[in-house]
C-alpha cells in the first residue's frame, strides 16, 4: 500500500514538473516572439532621406536665346573635345564644355581657353537638395540614400575619367575598362534599390526608380559609344552633364 502511494506521488510529481516545463517553454517562446516583433518594428522609422544641395562651375562656350543656334554650336564643341551639352537657363541656352567642383579650377580652364583664343565664361550650376520622407527600415534607408547620392558621385567619377583621358593618363580602351567598373558599381546600387523598395513604391520612390533607369540608359549609351568624328572624352563629359540634368528633373518631381 505504501509503495502504491509512493508511486502515485512520484507520478503526480512528474506530471506537475512536465506541465511546469511546458508552461515555461510557452512563456519563453512568447517572450522571444515579442522581442523579435518589437525589434523589427523599432527598425522601421519615419526618415528623411536626403542629398544636400551643391554647386558646380561649368565652362560655357556659347550662350544664345535660340535652341537651334545652340545645337549648331554644340556639334562644334563636341568635335573639339568639349561636352557640347545644352543647358537651359532662365532666359538662355548655354553650350557647356566641362564642369568643376571648384570655381578656381573652372577659372583656370577659362583663362587657358581665352589665352588660346576661345571665348568662354564660367557659369554656376546650382542643384537643390533631393529629399524624401518615408517609413523605412535601416537597410531601405541606406538603399535610398545611395540612390539619391549616385548622381553627384557619378558626375565625380566621370569627371575624373575625362581628366584622365585629356591628360593622357588613360587610353580610350583603358578608359572604357574604368567605365565598366563605374557602371558595375551603379548597377549594384540600382539592384539593391529594386530588391528592397519595389514593394514600397510611393509616388516619390517611384520617381527615383524611373530616374535610375534613365541614368542606366545614359551609362549604357556611353559604354556603346563609338565615333570617328567625336572624341571619346566629349561623350564622357556629355554623359555627366546628362546625369546632372537627370538630377534636376528628379528634384522637380519629388
Amino acid at each position: 500500500m505504501t509503495k502504491n502511494k509512493s508511486r502515485s506521488s512520484n507520478k503526480l510529481f512528474v506530471i506537475f514538473v512536465s506541465i511546469f516545463c511546458i508552461m515555461l517553454c510557452i512563456s519563453f517562446a512568447e517572450l522571444f516572439s515579442s522581442l523579435i516583433t518589437t525589434s523589427g518594428m523599432s527598425n522601421i522609422k519615419d526618415s528623411e532621406i536626403k542629398q544636400n544641395s551643391f554647386t558646380l562651375y561649368a565652362i560655357s562656350l556659347y550662350s544664345t536665346e535660340t535652341e537651334a543656334l545652340a545645337k549648331e554650336n554644340a556639334v562644334l564643341a563636341r568635335r573639339h573635345g568639349g561636352a557640347g551639352f545644352i543647358w537651359q537657363g532662365e532666359d538662355k541656352f548655354y553650350v557647356l564644355a566641362s564642369c568643376y567642383e571648384n570655381n578656381s579650377d573652372a577659372t583656370k580652364v577659362k583663362e587657358n581657353l581665352q589665352t588660346g583664343g576661345t571665348t568662354c565664361e564660367v557659369i554656376e550650376l546650382k542643384f537643390d537638395a533631393l529629399a524624401i520622407s518615408s517609413t523605412v527600415t535601416g537597410q531601405e534607408k541606406t538603399a535610398l540614400e545611395q540612390s539619391l547620392q549616385c548622381y553627384k558621385n557619378l558626375y565625380k567619377q566621370l569627371y575624373d575619367l575625362s581628366v584622365s583621358i585629356d591628360t593622357n593618363l588613360l587610353t580610350e580602351i583603358q578608359a572604357k575598362v574604368s567605365l565598366s567598373d563605374i557602371t558595375s558599381n551603379f548597377s549594384k546600387i540600382q539592384s539593391n534599390f529594386n530588391a528592397l523598395l519595389n514593394s514600397k513604391l510611393t509616388a516619390s520612390i517611384l520617381e527615383v526608380k524611373l530616374s535610375l533607369e534613365n541614368v542606366e540608359e545614359i551609362l549604357e549609351s556611353l559604354e556603346q559609344f563609338s565615333s570617328s568624328e567625336t572624341p571619346y572624352t566629349s561623350m564622357v563629359k556629355y554623359s555627366y552633364f546628362n546625369i546632372l540634368d537627370e538630377y534636376v528633373k528628379l528634384q522637380k518631381k519629388i
